[in-house]
């Protein structure tokens, strides 16, 4: 009996823990230091350098998990960040949604493909300077790529 009413006490415990945040820090160019702070469906960005620093936060519709990958996904040499989910449906692709780092604005932009809505079932093809991913028109899947100039 007292075995029961422990096993129900722990799971009591590990229903009403507070979920862990993600931490993930990286530099996307020298001298600038960028902290994202991944907390259910919340990303907190903060970038810091020697004379700016700067915090918002992203709200993303998500029932799947959140994942955080760092890239550089611009081609231009600074450091980037996506956050990708498996679909909400069947879970056969997966949705990135990409930020590239604005050394102007000292902060990240997010990126939109040239064609369709998300950047579905990404890939980064380096040596042609492009992302692909999926879209649907007229339910017919098709090979979207965003491409960039060499600097």
């Amino acid at each position: 009996m007292r075995f029961k009413y422990l096993a129900i006490s722990l799971l009591g415990l590990l229903w009403t823990a507070p979920v862990l945040a993600e931490v993930t820090t990286f530099s996307p160019t020298k001298k600038v230091e960028a902290t994202l702070v991944l907390e259910g469906s919340m990303l907190t960005v903060v970038v810091k350098s020697d004379a700016h620093s700067e915090s918002r936060t992203i709200a993303f519709q998500a029932e799947n998990e959140l994942h955080v990958q760092i890239d550089d996904f611009n081609f231009d040499g600074a450091k980037d960040f996506a956050v990708w989910q498996i679909d909400d449906g069947m879970g056969t692709y997966t949705i990135h949604r990409i930020f590239v780092y604005q050394p102007e604005a000292a902060f990240f932009k997010e990126l939109n493909p040239d064609c369709g809505d998300d950047f579905v079932n990404l890939r980064v093809e380096r040596e042609k300077r492009a992302l692909l991913s999926t879209y649907w028109e007229m339910n017919e899947p098709k090979l979207c790529s965003t491409n960039f100039s060499p600097d």
